[in-house]
Order: structure tokens, then sequence, then C-alpha cells
């Protein structure tokens, strides 16, 4: 089996920062970065992929090349892309979740939306807390979405949070497990009682995370976003005990 080369590259830091489309030569990413002090880059086998990941990151490191590129991938047909994934994840019998959080004031009235897709269904979740934040929202979205299906079952999982996307796809929720949900500054990990809860259900279905843009006319995205903030509004919300006491210790 011939081994799989990746399509671009994505130089953050490094003599030239930009894309590029091959590794070697001297218009390669490999001329960037080699002996350059402290380069950043990355390779991936996908456009999609090194959107996802670059549009993932604290805007503030990228170089002006670098957010050009990403805003032309935001209205080059990534909504197109995305309903071919969901199309294809759809048809092998998977399911895919949408998810939205929203927290009015953060911290302050907070509330979680949810699509759940199916290949002939499709279903709504929400939910709020009186006192709790953005992240925590996002977090609970995805549990609540994961919690109402029944194993076995295999999950796309498309949020706009970069917070809860990037724990997982680039390994910080397994480094917490490793280190008894402790950041690697010694710090106890921020709203570990979601985390833990996310990671159990993680383990318990095949869960892949996809990060896309909010507010990105992606339909289902607006439905959460909308569910969100509706439940967030509603009177006579219930605590969020996780939230309560981790600030009222603090």
């Amino acid at each position: 089996m011939s081994k799989r080369n990746k399509s671009i590259y994505i130089v953050v830091k490094g003599r030239q920062p930009g894309v590029y489309t091959q590794w070697e030569g001297p218009q390669g990413a490999r001329a960037q970065v080699e002996g350059y002090p402290g380069a950043i880059f990355k390779g991936f086998y996908t456009t999609e992929e090194a959107y996802n990941w670059l549009n993932a990151q604290p805007h503030h490191i990228l170089a002006p090349t670098l957010k050009e590129w990403s805003a032309k991938q935001g209205t080059a047909g990534t909504n197109d892309t995305l309903d071919s994934l969901l199309e294809n994840h759809l048809s092998k019998g998977g399911i895919v979740i949408f998810t939205d959080g929203s927290a009015l004031g953060n911290p302050g009235p907070g509330g979680y939306g949810a699509v759940v897709l199916k290949n002939q269904s499709r279903q709504e979740i929400s939910g709020g807390f009186r006192y709790t934040t953005n992240n925590r929202m996002e977090l609970t979205a995805c549990i609540a979405a994961l919690e109402s299906l029944h194993p076995p079952a295999e999950v796309l999982l498309i949020t706009d949070s970069a917070y809860v996307c990037r724990a997982i796809t680039e390994g910080w929720l397994q480094r917490w497990t490793n280190n008894f949900w402790r950041r690697h500054d010694g710090k106890p990990v921020e709203n570990v009682d979601l985390w833990q809860r996310l990671d159990h259900l993680c383990r318990r279905f095949q869960v892949q995370f996809y990060w896309i843009k909010g507010h990105n006319a992606t339909v289902e995205n607006e439905v959460c976003d909308r569910l969100a903030r509706s439940a967030a509004l509603q009177p006579d919300l219930p605590e969020d005990a996780g939230f309560q006491v981790r600030y009222l210790t603090d």
C-alpha cells in the first residue's frame, strides 16, 4: 500500500509564513522552517483540514497572508464540503450532531442547543441554567446530545467552539486525564466536571469532532444558536451546580 502524502502545509512562523502545496524544493515549506529558530508549521492531507486547524488557532499569532487565505477558504464553498461530509456519514448509518452554547453576560444566564441527525430522523435538544459560562454551555450541548444516544454509534459532532474541538483534536483532553486533571502548569482543569462526562461519552461512542465557523450560514448551526439563546432567556432556570461550586470556592 502506498503512503498517503500530505498535500498542504501551513507555516505560521518561518522565513516566509504562508500556505504551501509541497514540502520539498525552494518553494516548499521545508525551506521556510528548516533551521529557523522556533518554527511553527503543520502539514495536512486536505484543504479542509488545514482550514479547520488554522481557524482554531489564536488569531494574534497569524501572519496577514494566513488570515487572507483563511478568509478566502471561509467563502469558498465550505458549506458544500460540509454537506458532502454529512451526506456520506449519514449514508453509512452514522449520526451527525450539531451543537452550540451561549451565556448572556458570560457568566450569566446560559443555554445550550443541539440537533441530532440520523438517516430518517431529526431531534432538537436544548436547556439552560441560571448562571453559567459560554464554555460550560458549549460542553453541555455536546454532553446532552451524546447522552441521548444508545451505543454503538459512530458520531460526527460539529461545533463552532474552538475550546471544545481543540481539546479533543489536539490531545488536550487525553493529557488532562493522564495528568489527573491538571494542566501543564499544574493548575486544575476548568470545567472538569463536564470534561469528565464528555470524556466518558467519547469512550462510549466513536466520536469525530469537526469545527466550523459560527454564523456562517450553516443551517443547523444557526438552529442550535437559536435554541441556546432561547433557552438562556427562559424563566426559573435551574442552577448550574458545577459552576456554582467552582465560583463559590474560588
